[in-house]
C-alpha cells in the first residue's frame, strides 16, 4: 500500500478474528471495510505465539503499533494488560474502522490513532507522547526495504523507552526472509518462523 500504513488486518475472504486472552478474550474483531489494499492478517496462531513469548513485559506497558491495519495486535496488547497503544493508520477508511472498534471495546481511553505514513510520523518525533515500551512493525509482505528505515527511525527520534522491545513480521519467499540491517542500538535476541511469516523480536541495547 502506497505510503506503507496498512499491516496486519483482514479483508474480504478472510474470517473475523478473535482476542485470544486477557480481558477480552473471545471477543470478536469487526470486519474491514472492504477494497483497502495492502491489508492482509497476522494469523492467529503466529499472534498468539507472539504474545506467548512477550509473556508479563506487555503488562502496563506502551505500545506502538506502526502499521495497524485491523488494529488486533494493539487490542491484544490492550486485552493483556498494556497500559496505552498507539496506532499508525494511512488510510482514512481504516482510520475510521479502527476508531468505531475500538470504542466497540470500550478502549478508547486506552489508545490514540494517527493517520498518516509510518515513516512520515516517526520523522515527526513523538512530541509530548511518553516514549514506547513495545513496538510492532508489521507493515505489507511487499515493503521488506521499509525495516531499515523504520529501525533509524526508531532509535534516531527518540520513540523507544530503556529496554523497549520491538517485533517484526516479514514474508519469507522461497525458504528465506530479505537479510535484515539492525542498527548497533538494537539487538535480535530471536527469530521465529511459521510457514510464510518469520517473525524477529529485538531490544534495545
Amino acid at each position: 500500500m502506497a505510503g506503507f500504513g496498512s499491516g496486519s488486518g483482514f479483508g474480504s475472504g478472510f474470517g473475523l478474528q478473535r482476542i485470544g486472552a486477557g480481558t477480552l478474550r473471545g471477543r470478536k474483531l469487526l470486519a474491514l471495510p472492504e477494497g483497502v489494499p495492502g491489508l492482509r492478517p497476522m494469523g492467529s496462531r503466529v499472534r498468539e505465539a507472539v504474545f506467548d513469548r512477550l509473556q508479563t513485559s506487555v503488562l502496563e506497558a506502551r505500545v506502538l503499533d506502526l502499521f495497524a491495519g485491523s488494529g488486533a495486535l494493539s487490542i491484544e496488547a490492550l486485552s493483556r494488560g498494556a497500559a496505552h497503544c498507539m496506532l499508525f493508520e494511512l488510510d482514512a477508511r481504516v482510520v475510521r474502522h479502527l476508531q468505531a472498534q475500538l470504542g466497540a471495546l470500550a478502549l478508547a481511553s486506552h489508545a490514540e490513532v494517527r493517520r498518516g505514513d509510518a515513516l512520515a510520523l516517526l520523522a515527526a518525533g513523538r512530541g509530548s507522547a511518553a516514549p514506547f515500551d513495545l513496538v510492532f512493525v508489521d507493515p505489507p509482505f511487499a515493503s521488506p526495504h521499509i525495516f531499515s528505515p523504520v529501525f533509524a527511525a526508531l532509535c534516531d527520534r527518540g520513540w523507544l523507552a530503556p529496554g523497549a522491545q520491538v517485533v517484526c513480521e516479514r514474508e519469507r519467499v522461497r525458504g528465506a526472509a530479505p537479510s535484515l540491517v539492525i542498527p548497533a542500538a538494537l539487538e535480535l535476541e530471536a527469530t521465529r518462523i511459521y510457514g510464510q511469516a518469520q517473525v524477529e523480536f529485538l531490544a534495545l541495547r
